[in-house]
C-alpha cells in the first residue's frame, strides 16, 4: 500500500524503500527519500530500540523529518541530528556521512561505541560535532581539518588517541574546540589538539587552553617597536639635555664603580663628559 495524500504522506513503504532488491520506486526520491534510508541504517547501529525517545522513528510512512531529533531544511534535506543523552550505544553508523546538509551533530552523553566514521570529514556543512561522554576510540579524521564551517568538536569523555588535525576556522568570531588533551591521562600521554581552546583529563577537570593569535602576536610586536622608539628618542633628548646645558661633573671613577660603568645613567653621564670636553 503506497499512500499519496500530501507532501508528507506521498511516501512508499519505508520497509520497501530499504530491503526490497528490484522494488521499482527505489530511484524516486519523492516516494523513496535516500535520507530516510540512511537513518534507518543510523538507528540500526545505535541500537535504536533502546533509545529513550525514539518517536517517530522508522515508522513505516512518517516523513524522515518528524522523527524525533531529526531537523530538516525546506526541501527535507537533514540539517540537524539532536539525540544527545538519549540512551544510544552501538556505533555510530557510516551512514551518516551521506547527509551532505547536516550542520549540527549532536551525540553527546550516550554508550557510543567504536570509531568516528571517516565521512564525516567530507560533511563540509558541518558546524557543530559534539560526542562528548562517549565510549568512543579509535583517532579523529584527517578531513576534519578541512571543515572550514566548523564552530564547535567537543570530544571530550571519551578514549581518542593521537592528533588532531589542525582545525581551520576560517576567522570565526567563536568557536569552541575541546578534546581529551589534558593531563593526566587515561594513556600514556594525552590527546594532541594544537587548535584546542579547552583541554579536559581523566579526572573531568577542563581548562582553557593558551593561545597567541596571529592578531595577538603582531600586536605584541607592534607595541614593543613602538616602545624601543619612544625610548631612544627619549634618550636622544636627554643626551641633548646634557650636552646643552653643561651643569653637571662628570662621574669619577669611584662613583663609576658604585652605580656601574654598564648602567644607563652611566652612559648618559659618559655622553654629558664627552660633550662638555671633561673626558
Amino acid at each position: 500500500m503506497i499512500r499519496g495524500q500530501n507532501k508528507n504522506d506521498r511516501l512508499a513503504p519505508l520497509s520497501l524503500c530499504s530491503n526490497v532488491p528490484g522494488f521499482d520506486l527505489f530511484e524516486d526520491e519523492t516516494w523513496c527519500p535516500p535520507e530516510r534510508n540512511f537513518l534507518k541504517e543510523f538507528y540500526t547501529d545505535a541500537k535504536g530500540q533502546e533509545w529513550t525517545n525514539a518517536t517517530g522513528w522508522i515508522d513505516e510512512f512518517n516523513n524522515h523529518c518528524e522523527w524525533h531529533g531529526v531537523v530538516c531544511n525546506e526541501v527535507d534535506k537533514v540539517i540537524k541530528l539532536m539525540l544527545g543523552n538519549g540512551g544510544l550505544s552501538g556505533r555510530i553508523s557510516d551512514a551518516i556521512s551521506h547527509l551532505t546538509s547536516i550542520e549540527t551533530l549532536d551525540l553527546h552523553d550516550n554508550d557510543l561505541k567504536g570509531s568516528i566514521p571517516s565521512g564525516l570529514g567530507k560533511l563540509v556543512n558541518l558546524s557543530s560535532f559534539i560526542a562528548s561522554y562517549n565510549a568512543i576510540t579509535g583517532t579523529i579524521p584527517d578531513g576534519f581539518g578541512d571543515l572550514s564551517n566548523l564552530q564547535l568538536l567537543h570530544i571530550h569523555g571519551n578514549s581518542l588517541r593521537g592528533t588532531v588535525p589542525l582545525l581551520a576556522s576560517k576567522g570565526q568570531h567563536y568557536s569552541s574546540f575541546i578534546s581529551d588533551c589534558g593531563s593526566p591521562s587515561v594513556f600514556d600521554s594525552p590527546l594532541d589538539c594544537p587548535s584546542c581552546t579547552m583541554c579536559c583529563n581523566s579526572q573531568s577537570e577542563c581548562d582553557v587552553t593558551e593561545k597567541k593569535t596571529d592578531f595577538g602576536m603582531w600586536s605584541s610586536v607592534f607595541i614593543g617597536s613602538a616602545v624601543f622608539f619612544a625610548l631612544l628618542i627619549l634618550s636622544t633628548t636627554v643626551i641633548k639635555e646634557i650636552c646643552t646645558s653643561g651643569q653637571n661633573v662628570p662621574l669619577t671613577s669611584n662613583e663609576h664603580y658604585t652605580i656601574g660603568k654598564d648602567s644607563v645613567y652611566s652612559f648618559f653621564s659618559e655622553q654629558q663628559c664627552h660633550c662638555m670636553g671633561l673626558c
